[in-house]
C-alpha cells in the first residue's frame, strides 16, 4: 500500500538536506557578525534557526544514521565505525547493509518521491533507490600527484552515471596555492618544515570539493525532489587543525599557532560558499536545510591536543546546528529545544508524508508554516514493497573494505587493525556491544545498558569508561549494593577518579542521608575538584534540602564551565522560583527547554513561573508538554490540574484529578 503524500498551501516542491559534520554556531556567530557568511546568515533570517542536541554516543557513524532514519542505534544497527564481517573472518567498515531500517530514501523511494543523495555515512555500496545515490567511498584518493584511483564498484546508483559522477572528482593535487593560501598564508614557507600539514589541507579540502561537485551536478537536474549531502570537511578540519585556532592553545607553538590559526574559519567560510552555489541552482521553490550532528569545543575547553592526551570523540560538543529557510519553513523563527532525531520526522513532512509513531522524535512544529502535519503511521518498517534497501547479505568486496578501515585508522577513530582476525573480531563486537550501552543509558533505558554490558569482554568492562557506565546504570535502577560492591571493584583496581567520589554521594543520597552526600562533595570540592558534575550534583543535593541560595550559587558555578547545560540551567529555575522570582525562573527555564525539549523539569519551572505571572494557558501548554513528557510524575499533574483552573477549564482539571484520586 503506497502512502499518499498531503498536498498543502506551502509545501516546497522539493527539499535540501545538507549536513555540515560538526557545525557549531559558537564558531559561526563570529563570522556571520564580520560578514563572512553572508549566504547562511541570509539564510537564517529568512526562515528558522536553533540548536539541535545530539545523541550519545557522539560516533559519526551512529549519528548520522540516526539523522537519515530518524531512529536511535539500537534500532538501526550502526554501532560504530567497524563491524565483523557477517559471513567471514575479521572486520570491516560500517557499510549501508549494516543498516537495520529505511533510511529516508528508502521511504521516500516507496512514497514515488525520487531522490539523490551524495556521500552519506555509511552509505557504500550505494542502494539501488528510486534516484542517484553517491556512497561515500568516492573520495578516497591519496595525496600523491598521480592519478585518481578508479571509483569503487557499487559507489554509484545507478551505475550507468559513474562515469559522469567519476569526473567531478577533484585530486589533492589540484588543490593549488590560490586555494591553499587563505587558510595558510605562509604556505610556501610551511612545505621545507617537517611534518607540515599542507599536504592534509589539501587531502581534506579536495574531498570537500569533490563532494560539493558531485551535490552541485546532480542538483543541476530536474528529475529530483529530496537531495541529501554529506560534508565531512569541518569535522575532519576540526581533528587536524582546531587545536590552532585562537585563542592559542598552551600546548601549542607560536610558530604552529600563527601557521595555521585561519584553517577553521576558512572551512567554514568555504561551506558558505558552497552553500550559495547551492542555492543559486536549486531556486525558491525548494526548502533548504543546513544541520550537523554535534557541535566541536573551540574555547578554552578545548581537550589536551598533545597525543594520547584525547581521543577524537573528546573534541565533539554535545550541540550542532539547524537553519532552515523555503517554502513551508517559517521566516524569522527560533528553534527550541531540537534533536538530531526530528530532523527524519521534519523532513517527510515537508515533502507532505508522515513520520512513524516508532520514530522516537518530533516535527520541528515552531519551524513549518503553512505546511499540514499529517497524522503519524505506525512504522515505515510496516510499509510493504521495494524500498531501494540491498539484502543484507550482499557481500563487499574485501580490498575496498581494507582501504575503508585505513582511511579510519589515518583519521584516528580505530586503532590499526592487526593480523588476528579472531581477535580484531572480538574486540570490535565488544567495542559496538559497549555503544549500545551508552546509547541506551542516555535513552533512559539502564537495564538494557546493562544487558548489553553482561556481553561486552572484560577488559573494556573493567575500563575507567565501563566501570563507571555499569556503576551509573546500577544507580538509575536503584540497586545500592550493587552500586558500593562496583566503587568497591574500582577502588580495588586502583582507580582513583572524581566520578567515584560522586557515586558515593548518589549513594548516600538514595539512602536518605543527603547531608553526608553534601559533605562529601564539599571534601572533594576543597581538595581541588572542579568539574560540571561535581558541581550540579551539589546543587541538586541542596536543593532537595532546600538550601535554595547555596544551590543557586552551585548551578551558577556550574554553567560558568558549561553554559549550555540543560540540567543545570533547569535547576537554576527551580531554585529562583521557590525563592519567588518568576521572571528569572521563566527565563532560566526556556533557556533549558531551548536547548533540550525532554527537559521535563525545565517545562514544569516555566509552567509554574507562568501561572505566577499570571499567564494561566502558557502555563497550560508548558505543564502539558511536562505531563506528556512524564505521565507518570504526579507533581507535574498536580501542577496542570492548577493551571487549567486557572484559565477557566474546569472540565479539563477535574479530569485530571479524578484521575489522581487513589493514586499514592
Amino acid at each position: 500500500m503506497a502512502i499518499a503524500r498531503i498536498d498543502s498551501a506551502q509545501r516546497p516542491r522539493r527539499v535540501v538536506l545538507l549536513g555540515w559534520d560538526a557545525a557549531d554556531w559558537q564558531m559561526i556567530e563570529p563570522l556571520v557578525r564580520d560578514g563572512a557568511m553572508p549566504t547562511l546568515a541570509a539564510l537564517r533570517e529568512r526562515g528558522t534557526h536553533g540548536n539541535l542536541a545530539t545523541t550519545q554516543p557522539i560516533l559519526s557513524p551512529i549519528l548520522w544514521n540516526s539523522i537519515a532514519t530518524g531512529m536511535r542505534p539500537d534500532r538501526h544497527g550502526v554501532l560504530g565505525f567497524t563491524e565483523p564481517v557477517p559471513d567471514g573472518p575479521g572486520v570491516r567498515a560500517v557499510a549501508s547493509t549494516s543498516r537495520r531500517c529505511k533510511a529516508l530514501w528508502n521511504m521516500l523511494t516507496q512514497a514515488g518521491v525520487r531522490s539523490h543523495v551524495v556521500g552519506w555515512y555509511a552509505s557504500h555500496p550505494a542502494e539501488p533507490i528510486d534516484g542517484v545515490m553517491v556512497s561515500n567511498q568516492i573520495g578516497f584518493a591519496g595525496a600523491d600527484p598521480g592519478p585518481l584511483s578508479p571509483l569503487p564498484a557499487g559507489s554509484v546508483h545507478p551505475p550507468d552515471l559513474a562515469a559522469e559522477l567519476a569526473a567531478c572528482r577533484v585530486h589533492p593535487g589540484e588543490i593549488d596555492a590560490e586555494a591553499i593560501l587563505p587558510f595558510i598564508p605562509d604556505a610556501a614557507r610551511l612545505l621545507e618544515r617537517e611534518g607540515h600539514r599542507v599536504g592534509k589541507l589539501q587531502h581534506l579540502l579536495a574531498h570537500t570539493a569533490t563532494t560539493h561537485a558531485m551535490s552541485m551536478q546532480l542538483a543541476m537536474r530536474d528529475d529530483w525532489q529530496f537531495l541529501a549531502a554529506y560534508h565531512e570537511g569541518i569535522d575532519r578540519f576540526g581533528h587536524e587543525f582546531m587545536e590552532f585556532h585562537p585563542p592559542r592553545m598552551q600546548q601549542v607553538s607560536q610558530e604552529d599557532f600563527e601557521a595555521y590559526r585561519h584553517c577553521m574559519t576558512g572551512i567554514y567560510r568555504f561551506h558558505d560558499m558552497m552553500l550559495d552555489a547551492m542555492l543559486q541552482v536549486v531556486g525558491d521553490d525548494t526548502a533548504v536545510i543546513v544541520m550537523s550532528d554535534h557541535g566541536y569545543w573551540n574555547d578554552h575547553r578545548r581537550p589536551d591536543p598533545r597525543e594520547g592526551r584525547a581521543g577524537p570523540v573528546d573534541w565533539h560538543r554535545p550541540y550542532g546546528v539547524f537553519a532552515a529557510a523555503g517554502p513551508g519553513v517559517r521566516q524569522g523563527a527560533r528553534l527550541f529545544g531540537g534533536s538530531i532525531l526530528d530532523i527524519t520526522p521534519t523532513v517527510l513532512t515537508l515533502l507532505g508524508l508522515p513520520a512513524g509513531r516508532d520514530m522516537p522524535g518530533r516535527v520541528l512544529a515552531e519551524a513549518i508554516d503553512g505546511v499540514v502535519i499529517p497524522e503519524r503511521i505506525d512504522s515505515w518498517e510496516a510499509v510493504p514493497g521495494p524500498c531501494g534497501m540491498h539484502p543484507p547479505e550482499m557481500r563487499i568486496d574485501p580490498a575496498e573494505s581494507r582501504a575503508a578501515l585505513e582511511q579510519l585508522v589515518a583519521l584516528g577513530y580505530i586503532e590499526p587493525i592487526g593480523e588476528d582476525d579472531a581477535k580484531a573480531r572480538r574486540e570490535t563486537e565488544s567495542s559496538n556491544l559497549f555503544q549500545l550501552a551508552h546509547a541506551h543509558a542516555s535513552a533512559g533505558e539502564p537495564a538494557k545498558a546493562l544487558e548489553a554490558l553482561g556481553q561486552v569482554e572484560a577488559s573494556m568492562l573493567e575500563s575507567p569508561a565501563g566501570r563507571l557506565l555499569e556503576a551509573s546504570c546500577l544507580l538509575a535502577l536503584g540497586r545500592l549494593s550493587d552500586v558500593r560492591a562496583a566503587i568497591e571493584r574500582m577502588m580495588r583496581a586502583g582507580l582513583q577518579l572524581p566520578q567515584i567520589g560522586l557515586l558515593r554521594a548518589s549513594v548516600e543520597a538514595a539512602e536518605g542521608q543527603p547531608d553526608a552526600a553534601i559533605a562529601r562533595l564539599i571534601d572533594i570540592q576543597k581538595a581541588g575538584v572542579r568539574g560540571l558534575g561535581l558541581h550540579a550534583r551539589l546543587g541538586e543535593l541542596r536543593l532537595e534540602r532546600g538550601l535554595l541560595q547555596e544551590a543557586e550559587r552551585d548551578f551558577l558555578e556550574a554553567l560558568a564551565l558549561e553554559p549550555e547545560s540543560a540540567a543545570c540551567l533547569a535547576g537554576l529555575a527551580v531554585a529562583r522560583l521557590r525563592q519567588g522570582d518568576a521572571r528569572a525562573a521563566l527565563e532560566h527555564g526556556m533557556a533549558a527547554t531551548a536547548l533540550e525539549y525532554g527537559a521535563t523539569r525545565a517545562h514544569h519551572a516555566v509552567g509554574m513561573a507562568l501561572l505566577q505571572l499570571g499567564d494561566a494557558s502558557g502555563a497550560v501548554e508548558a505543564l502539558r508538554v511536562c505531563a506528556v513528557q512524564a505521565p507518570g510524575w504526579r507533581e507535574g499533574r498536580v501542577s496542570l490540574a492548577r493551571a487549567l483552573h486557572a484559565a477557566g477549564r474546569l472540565e479539563e482539571a477535574s479530569g485530571i484529578e479524578r484521575s489522581l484520586e487513589g493514586q499514592a
